[in-house]
């Protein structure tokens, strides 16, 4: 899953979002650093407090419109993708 994108990658991809995340910001399990948050984590998504939902449209809207509007105050709601940097170069002929 696309975690450092998850707004764009997945909300706004697929219309789905993971609803009352127990650690605020979702983030990869695997850079969450307490092991009691991970198995709050855990719990939360075994007794279904924490799920996945599907967006309305209006939702899905509303959403994407409050991202544009946190990413222009600064936060960093869409990370740029990186650029490889033979990109532009000729692939050799051989």
């Amino acid at each position: 899953m696309n975690y450092e994108n998850y707004e764009w990658k997945i909300v706004e991809t697929y219309s789905i979002a993971l609803e009352t995340f127990p650690l605020g910001t979702v983030v990869n399990p695997g850079k969450i650093g307490r092991r009691e948050d991970l198995v709050r984590l855990l719990d939360s998504l075994m007794d279904g407090s924490c799920e996945w939902v599907k967006l309305t449209d209006t939702e899905l809207t509303e959403r994407v419109k409050k991202n544009i509007e946190r990413q222009a105050r600064g936060e960093k709601v869409y990370k740029p993708r990186k650029h490889r940097t033979n990109a532009t170069s000729a692939k050799s002929q051989g």
